[in-house]
């Protein structure tokens, strides 16, 4: 079995709730050997985001615990991106909204034994939720772009989950190296160039920017930027990216665990063209993507 982490918990949610959904009654579409585990993001007003920028006022309380309990009434368990690399203790302790954004993510975990998660990069952030929410799946952001096998294996020992920096995604060497491999979440289709040297760097202008509540002035250096291609318009056979078959030999001969498709921020059409290639039937394609561009009123 093939597990999926989905982008866009809160960028589109209805997108998301609606394919979900969609998911939920029309099984057959979907290739059979998929499952859909969860999905990712970060909600607006919290300076604790990191990853892509969640700026813009905050949403109500109400309305976390509403997006939340729609994804948990569909299955699925919902992971939120607290990975801003400026988490600090004190930055925990003033951010009354965040905070109660993990409680409600406690609260609201599906049942069974798929709990909602934190995606974390901060060692006080982790800290924070280890002692005040212990329920939660703690995992390790790509963010902190781990560099070698032995890193992630020493992550890997700490976390219940832990994302592949994505370097090493091609490397079949080092992902059969890593002890756990189940624990592993590899990025499917990784937008950035392979060996970005500017990565980090647009990472930590991310989370300055979220701290401060400010846009991010970082802008993609590479001409074009990579997303400029567009998912099934030359995206599909970049570098970094994984195909169907790669994802299946990872998962049944390396037993990796899940895979997260990478859409944050970007067109829904891409995001909407990723679903289908990783999740659809090749000959339902076009009625699935009519359905969510005609319903989700893109």
């Amino acid at each position: 079995m093939v597990s999926y982490t989905l982008p866009g918990m809160t960028e589109f949610p209805d997108l998301n709730l609606l394919f979900l959904s969609f998911y939920r009654d029309a099984r057959d579409i979907f290739f059979d050997d998929i499952a859909i585990e969860s999905v990712y993001g970060g909600f607006p007003g919290s300076p604790l985001c990191g990853g892509r920028n969640n700026l813009g006022e905050a949403v109500s309380l109400g309305d976390v615990e509403k997006c939340l309990a729609r994804y948990r009434n569909l299955g699925v368990a919902c992971n939120v991106t607290f990975t801003n690399q400026f988490a600090t203790a004190g930055a925990i302790e003033r951010d009354a909204y965040g905070r109660r954004i993990l409680s409600l993510l406690d609260e609201q975990s599906p049942d069974g034994d798929l709990p909602n998660g934190v995606i974390l990069y901060a060692d006080a952030m982790d800290e924070y939720v280890r002692s005040a929410h212990s329920r939660l799946r703690r995992i390790s952001s790509t963010t902190k772009q781990l560099l070698s096998v032995e890193a992630t294996n020493r992550e890997i020992d700490d976390f219940d989950r832990v994302v592949l920096n994505y370097n090493l995604t091609h490397d079949e060497q080092a992902v059969s190296s890593i002890d756990h491999s189940e624990k592993l979440e590899v990025m499917a289709n990784e937008y950035c160039t392979l060996g970005c040297p500017y990565r980090a760097e647009h990472y930590r202008a991310t989370s300055e920017s979220q701290i401060k509540g400010v846009p991010c002035a970082f802008g993609c250096k590479h001409k074009p930027a990579p997303q400029a291609w567009g998912f099934l318009n030359g995206l599909i056979e970049g570098d970094v990216f994984l195909k169907n078959d790669q994802i299946r030999h990872y998962a049944n001969d390396l037993g990796v665990g899940s895979f997260k498709i990478v859409g944050r921020g970007l067109s829904r059409y891409d995001v909407i063209d990723s679903y289908l290639y990783y999740l659809v039937k090749p000959e339902h394609w076009y009625e699935v993507r009519d359905y969510l561009i005609h319903r989700s009123y893109l």
